[in-house]
């Protein structure tokens, strides 16, 4: 096992991801805090060193910490260009485009009855000469359709005539406006006063392109008043009403974009315009109406079909990738940014909208930004085992190593005031008060995300455990017990973290032989809180060694920090 994980780690850089190597320095893989000028071994663990691939990248790690606990990022990797083109590595700029949110429904193709002709008879008479038989007949403008023979019409056109051989315009309207108002199309009345002689059995006309729809009446048929003789129907645009799920309808205006695709028909992506938005929910379906104007010159579409629609609402221009490069991981949505030379860095981001392949960047990129679209699942896999390694060492780093800033070492004096509180309180026979350690209570929302990872973490965890529990201590014995957990969680950071620091503050660590219970004070002389067991001080190491990390130890309280 000690030369399991190097031998792996080079096995995956130099077979899988050639990096650009750099002989000049070397770094220990378990420890890559760790750089040497020559090959050889590591100090703290024994290992072989390995060439170091990245200098810059080394060198940063530790003073990105921070940054990387507050906006994951992953390691930069650096890949040779001939590998570049091996794996297939192709990207694409993060760039503007126009679209909103996705609304996606479906709906039935129905006959635009705004194309509708209805033929009604306004007399009576017999239907004579019926020129279409059958519903779905084809007939142009012009075309007849029939006659109607009907004793009313040929009345009301002699005197139509008369009223012509007077040349009295006022009856010539008043025989005009009766042979409209009995039915008679304007083109059959022009016919008459072009021939100055009444029809026998009257001409009915098909005034729009279309198919007959319905036909009520054969030949010889007799037709009544207000009888629907037939319909005539124009195709050249239809309706689709669709059904809108009803939290969907507040987002849809007369203006919003809407497509149809007709899969039986192969039609897909078809622009249409939203005639009329229903103002009614259907109790049944909880369901609203939206109806479609769809062109149909080729014909294609036809009434009852089954149609796909969705309408995009919100639209407004967006930083948008293809999503397709969107990792995703239990931290979130990366992507790999090309930064040049090779050098490529997964960097996380915060995704938006989805549209057609395109997934919109609300945050964690730049208009212009190279983002790798093919290859980079193994770009961010190298990346990740780089990171993992450097983990692995954070785990592993002796305390001392630990580089702590003054005020993140004032925040964890705090946890230590709160021991010596404790321990002066019972020792003065007075209840300690949980409002003053409150203020260390919370001390772990701002070191934990600069420590999470390493030892020092679970020092914080277990203090922080056993103070908030003090919360609810009424009695002496209950408050013996928090100081005891307090300092056990804290003396691996004390003895093995700063000692020297705690040492030049005059501070003391003591335990109570026979009871193995700790305290911490300030006062020369030892002053015991427990009330029982001999006082025996623990002295501060000298030196503070950074020992080799041992693999199989298993710290106090499961996998916490060795006390």
């Amino acid at each position: 096992m000690r030369y399991l994980i190097p031998i792996l780690f080079l096995v995956f850089n130099f077979m899988a991801f050639p990096a650009v190597a750099q002989a000049e320095k070397y770094t220990c893989p378990m420890h890559p805090h760790y750089v040497a000028d020559r090959p050889g071994t590591c100090p703290i663990c024994g290992m072989d060193l390995v060439a170091l691939e990245n200098d810059e990248e080394a060198g940063n790690h530790a003073s990105d910490e921070m940054d990387k606990s507050q906006n994951p990022t992953r390691t930069v990797v650096t890949i040779d260009p001939e590998t570049i083109q091996n794996t297939g590595v192709r990207s694409e700029n993060a760039q503007m485009a126009s679209f909103g949110t996705l609304v996606r429904s479906y709906g039935d193709v129905a006959e635009n009855v705004r194309l509708q002709f209805d033929i009604s008879a306004r007399v009576e008479g017999w239907v004579e000469e019926l020129k279409t038989q059958a519903v779905g007949d084809s007939v142009k403008k012009g075309d007849m359709l029939f006659k109607l023979y009907s004793p009313a019409l040929i009345s009301a056109q002699q005197d139509y005539v008369s009223a012509l051989q007077t040349g009295i315009t006022g009856r010539i309207d008043s025989a005009f406006k009766r042979l409209v108002s009995l039915g008679m199309q304007r083109r059959a009345v022009e016919e008459v006063r072009a021939s100055r002689k009444p029809f026998n059995s009257v001409p009915y006309y098909a005034e729009v392109d279309g198919l007959i729809s319905a036909i009520n009446v054969r030949e010889g048929s007799f037709a009544k008043p207000g009888m629907n003789l037939m319909t005539l129907q124009n195709y050249d645009s239809v309706w689709v009403d669709v059904s809108v799920a009803e939290q969907d309808i507040p987002f849809i205006t007369r203006q919003t974009i809407a497509k149809v695709s007709l899969p039986a028909l192969g039609i897909t992506d078809q622009a249409a315009f939203i005639d009329y938005i229903y103002p009614t929910i259907d109790r049944a379906t909880r369901t609203g109406r939206i109806r479609l104007v769809l062109q149909n010159t080729e014909g294609k579409l036809l009434p009852g079909a089954y149609a796909d629609v969705e309408f995009e609402t919100g639209v407004k221009r967006r930083l948008s990738i293809p999503s397709d490069a969107i990792l995703k991981s239990k931290d979130g949505d990366f992507v790999v940014v090309a930064l040049g030379q090779g050098r490529f860095e997964p960097r996380r981001v915060l995704s938006g909208l989805k549209y057609k392949g395109r997934t919109e960047v609300l945050e964690g990129l730049s208009e212009g930004d190279e983002i790798v679209v093919s290859g980079q699942f193994l770009i961010d896999s190298e990346s990740a085992l780089r990171e993992s390694f450097r983990k692995m060492e954070r785990m592993q780093m002796p305390l001392s190593l630990l580089e702590v800033s003054s005020d993140q070492l004032a925040m964890i004096d705090h946890l230590v005031d709160a021991a010596v509180y404790i321990q002066q309180e019972l020792v003065s026979d007075r209840t300690p008060r949980t409002n003053m350690i409150m203020p260390a209570i919370t001390l772990g929302d701002h070191l934990m995300p600069v420590f999470r990872g390493t030892k020092l973490q679970f020092v914080l965890q277990d203090a922080e455990a056993a103070l908030k529990k003090a919360q609810n201590n009424v009695t002496d014995k209950e408050w013996q017990q928090t100081l005891n957990a307090l300092v056990v969680a804290l003396k691996p950071w004390l003895l093995g973290g700063k000692p020297n620091h705690y040492e030049s503050k005059g501070l003391k660590l003591y335990m109570a032989h026979g009871l193995e219970r700790y305290w911490l004070q300030l006062e020369n002389e030892a002053m015991n809180p427990y009330g029982a067991g001999h006082p025996m001080q623990i002295e501060w190491p000298d030196k503070v060694e950074a020992e080799a990390p041992k693999m199989n130890e298993m710290p106090q309280g499961g996998a916490h920090a060795n006390h």
